[in-house]
């Protein structure tokens, strides 16, 4: 898939400018596709702060879509969840919380002391989550990421990449879960208790137009970071900033890197000629004729306003020989823009048509003598 990062000289000049970003790594993607818009510095591994967050709550979706979490449920916190310091909600050792108030102190508060209990209540131990906060970033094929904790307080071997965090956030924005918090400027949990708690949310983009969320993360070794996700129309994007210098310019960046995304590309979907996947013909076939179809489901970004310069090319079979079977190939379609393939898609049978043998034909003679 094509990425767009440089389509022309002042394009080249506006990426010059954002490369004097005082960040250490940044990128830009959509979600749904995964497409690239933008990259500095992607792959270096760093510390990656609150940012780990995304990761503990992607589980914890995950547990509630399978039935075995709910809001509803009860959380007891431990000694080692009462031991957390940082930004914490001050559990108490033994004190019972809904996983709803657990998971908004998190998402809202970035509550470490939370966080560390939701961890230990799905796996037993925060030992046994970050093993499937491992093996679920191997499946995401986050390739340059270790998990030492669920919470991101800096030690030694915990890091990730912008590229990687921005495909777990992208798999978070999957589940609906969050929303709510996700959007809450300000909230309380052990509301009307003399412990009453406040929740802050540290995302300052909350006004920014589509907004659907998403996590910041600051330590001493990991700067100031923020991952944000805002959605418009049908396209969703994810702009990661690591390391910024400054707790405003980890904010300004993602702003600038959204707007970037939003204001220079549209989601592009190929509509195919009906007249070029007509009936093609079969030979020695029972069904003289099959029909076809295109793969469906294609999705791209493009720069805004090029849709009207995407071309097609049709390379499909008009005789294919039987037997054929439905979901073989019978040609493919490439898909372009200028000079770039946006997609290669295949043209498949939608129905088989067997071999016409002569004991075939002879039972075809029967059937035909017997309907009389």
């Amino acid at each position: 898939m094509p990425s767009f990062a440089s389509v022309n000289a002042e394009e080249e000049k506006k990426e010059e400018s954002r490369a004097a970003y005082r960040a250490k790594s940044v990128v830009l993607i959509e979600a749904a596709t995964g497409q690239v818009l933008y990259a500095q510095n992607p792959d270096e591994r760093l510390a990656i702060a609150s940012i780990t967050k995304i990761m503990t709550l992607l589980l914890a979706a995950e547990e509630m879509k399978a039935g075995r979490l709910s809001f509803e449920d009860t959380v007891v916190a431990s000694y080692h969840a009462f031991s957390m310091d940082g930004s914490v909600i001050w559990l108490n050792e033994g004190e019972k919380m809904s996983v709803y108030d657990i998971c908004r102190s998190i998402v809202i508060s970035s509550a470490n002391d939370a966080c560390v209990a939701l961890a230990e209540h799905i796996a037993g131990s925060e030992e046994e989550f970050v093993k499937r906060m491992n093996k679920k970033a191997e499946e995401l094929d986050m390739t340059d990421t270790n998990f030492v904790n669920c919470t991101g307080l800096d030690t030694e071997n915990h890091f990730s990449t912008a590229t990687d965090v921005a495909k777990m956030a992208a798999e978070l924005r999957k589940y609906d879960y969050y929303d709510e918090f996700l959007l809450t400027r300000l909230t309380y949990v052990r509301e009307g208790t003399g412990r009453e708690t406040q929740l802050l949310n540290t995302n300052r983009l909350l006004g920014y137009e589509g907004i659907t969320g998403l996590k910041t993360g600051t330590t001493d070794n990991a700067g100031y970071c923020f991952t944000a996700t805002a959605k418009r129309g049908e396209m969703e994007l994810v702009a990661v900033v690591l390391g910024a210098e400054t707790d405003e310019g980890r904010f300004e960046t993602a702003e600038s890197l959204l707007d970037y995304g939003f204001n220079g590309f549209e989601l592009f979907s190929p509509e195919f000629d009906p007249e070029e996947l007509h009936d093609i013909t079969v030979k020695d076939g029972v069904s003289k004729t099959i029909s076809i179809e295109a793969e469906k489901g294609l999705q791209c970004l493009i720069p805004r306003g090029k849709s009207g310069k995407v071309t097609y090319l049709y390379n499909i079979k008009q005789q294919v020989s039987a037997p054929i079977e439905a979901g073989d190939s019978v040609g493919k379609i490439i898909v372009l823009l200028e000079d770039d393939t946006l997609f290669v898609a295949k043209v498949t049978a939608r129905e088989q048509s067997e071999e016409l043998s002569f004991f075939k034909s002879f039972e075809l003679v029967l059937k035909g003598f017997f309907s009389c």
